[in-house]
């Protein structure tokens, strides 16, 4: 128990000092001392969350290969992912080592392979949005007409309707471009001053040593 104490005094006191040397240096001058100590501090968190992650990433890698030596359930995915990530390390390395000529001289192709796998898992993502919406909006006039309900399914409607290039539209699409503009901005405007709000609160209850996570 004494141990556990003395660990979360130090955990405690850890992040007391580095909260105030990171305020001190942003508060400071660029040539302060306190903003070269800031600096220090950040580039070993950065040094810290990238080993961090290199666990991370060798872990999962050794959790699915167990997975798929002992052909346990799901193995076939496992073995999707060890061969996904073995071929983005290779090319990387190929990157690196500019072995590329021809046309492909001095490009880099693994940026481009994510870019091409990423951009399309998110336009199927974003195709079944269109679903979702529609579903969510039936579900909730079948439980009961409220006016939010109601609410809800028009909006849905406008914004679904609004995108179609049909002249006879045009009013949709306006009505569309409102919410998107007004309402829709104004709640995320909202959403952004609440998380700025939590993270000052955080930062301070962090700074006064008062967080939970580091007196649990």
């Amino acid at each position: 128990m004494r141990r556990h104490r003395l660990l979360n005094l130090l955990a405690t006191a850890t992040a007391m000092i580095a909260g105030i040397v990171m305020l001190a240096g942003l508060l400071g001058d660029a040539e302060s001392s306190a903003r070269t100590l800031s600096a220090l501090v950040l580039r070993l968190v950065t040094v810290t969350i990238a080993i961090a992650v290199l666990i991370g990433v060798l872990n999962l890698l050794g959790v699915h290969l167990g997975r798929f030596t002992h052909a346990e359930r799901g193995w076939p995915y496992s073995a999707v992912t060890l061969v996904v990530a073995l071929g983005v390390i290779v090319l990387r390395i190929l990157d690196r080592a500019e072995i590329w000529s021809g046309d492909l001289e001095g490009e880099q192709l693994s940026p481009r392979v994510f870019e091409a796998v990423q951009v399309s898992i998110e336009s199927a993502l974003a195709a079944l949005v269109v679903f979702f919406l529609v579903f969510a909006a039936y579900r909730l006039m079948r439980r009961g007409v409220t006016v939010w309900n109601v609410l809800f399914t028009v909006a849905v409607v406008i914004a679904l309707l609004g995108w179609l290039p049909l002249q006879e539209l045009d009013v949709l699409g306006d009505l569309r471009e409102w919410l998107v503009r007004v309402p829709v901005s104004a709640g995320a405007r909202g959403i952004l001053l609440g998380v700025a709000l939590g993270t000052v609160t955080v930062g301070v209850r962090v700074l006064l040593g008062q967080e939970r996570s580091l007196r649990d």
